[in-house]
């Protein structure tokens, strides 16, 4: 961090010796950014230099920017591209600002204007091609300027994912599968590029080079979904069912956790090795992983909403899956009510009353209501 600022100041400040400039103490300032002694440096830019040329206003900007305070930031890097439109660090700070605001339409103009000044620059169109991602009907675009980026720079991991990534969507899986062995030539110990490998193996159906691939990831200690969900499944489809539960095995080992399609295989497995007992305890920590906790709520405004819809019988329905799922009793409750008030059921009204009360432990002053009123309906029912 403190390399990357200096390495910035310093180029600022050789900028700063071919024009007219403001009268800065370079030692100083250079002191306070190394120490990210950022306030200082705005004190001192702001009170004792008072700047006003581009160059001078460029570090004040950059001082605000690595303070945090953004918005400042943005104001001087402004005043610095209307005194020099073609500022480099004004542009590339103005782009990052834009992205961490979640503006990636503002960040692309300033990008753009980047790749215009520094056309075989391969950072600024990757940055061009990021932004794009989140652009309605650039997605194309976003495809266009990463390949421009992986052209003149075949060793960015960050490019190479994104367009295999792509390629993949697009089920061209030998160009992607390509592109990531020519980077293994020279790299063979990135994890986003074994995790590809070992996908895109897995898609040509070569699915012992896929177990290489994600085996190497796993004797490398990497925690990657991606690679070891193929790694698990490419084992079962190869019959190495005691293999494909060794790797639910390491990564909980590793993570303390295992990716739901793994438990799902490793379950999978242990049946097919006849070894029932374990599978279905696999099979049923699929199950428990599945019920989103959200779940529950979700089923109850469906429910509410056939309610409204007069549509009963299934808001009956809907209680009764969330029910089932999560037994909450409140959803008894629920399915009570609608018998009573909307089908003129009070046998079933009952029914469902009663296993509410049994099971409810009301916890504020709306659940004790509803419980003292239930239990006063099921004696008039």
């Amino acid at each position: 961090m403190i390399r990357a600022i200096s390495a910035m100041l310093c180029f600022l400040l050789f900028a700063a010796s071919a024009k007219a400039q403001d009268n800065i103490d370079k030692a100083l300032l250079m002191d306070y950014f190394q120490e990210q002694q950022f306030d200082k440096a705005i004190q001192y830019l702001e009170g004792t230099a008072k700047v006003q040329q581009a160059n001078g206003l460029a570090l004040l900007a950059s001082a605000y920017y690595q303070s945090g305070q953004l918005a400042q930031a943005e104001k001087n890097y402004k005043l610095v591209l209307a005194q020099d439109s073609n500022h480099i660090p004004a542009l590339q700070a103005l782009g990052n600002i834009a992205r961490q605001q979640k503006q990636p339409a503002k960040a692309f103009i300033h990008f753009e204007k980047l790749v215009a000044l520094r056309p075989t620059n391969a950072g600024y169109y990757k940055q061009l091609g990021q932004v794009c991602e989140n652009i309605a009907g650039m997605q194309d675009s976003s495809f266009k300027y990463m390949m421009q980026s992986y052209q003149l720079n075949q060793k960015d991991v960050t490019v190479i994912s994104s367009l295999c990534a792509e390629f993949i969507a697009q089920k061209e899986y030998g160009k992607a599968d390509s592109m990531l062995k020519l980077y293994m030539l020279f790299d063979s110990t990135q994890v986003n590029i074994l995790a590809y490998l070992t996908k895109t193996s897995y898609l040509q159906k070569d699915f012992t080079t896929a177990t290489m691939y994600g085996e190497r990831l796993l004797s490398m200690g990497a925690v990657d979904p991606m690679g070891t969900i193929y790694l698990a499944v490419s084992y079962y489809n190869l019959k190495k069912y005691d293999s494909c539960a060794l790797v639910y095995d390491k990564m909980k080992a590793l993570a303390g956790a295992s990716p739901e399609t793994i438990t799902y295989y490793a379950g999978l497995a242990y049946a097919r090795m006849k070894n029932y007992e374990r599978s279905n305890q696999l099979i049923q920590e699929c199950i428990d992983q599945a019920k989103s906790k959200s779940l529950d709520s979700y089923y109850a405004t469906l429910a509410d909403n056939y309610e409204q819809m007069r549509q009963f019988r299934k808001a009956i329905t809907y209680y009764d899956t969330s029910y089932y799922l999560f037994k909450d009793p409140m959803r008894q409750y629920g399915i009570g009510r609608i018998y009573e008030q909307h089908l003129q059921d009070p046998l079933n009204a009952k029914k469902h009353y009663k296993q509410y009360v049994l099971q409810a432990k009301p916890e504020n002053k709306e659940e004790e209501s509803i419980h003292t009123y239930v239990k006063e309906r099921i004696k008039n029912l």
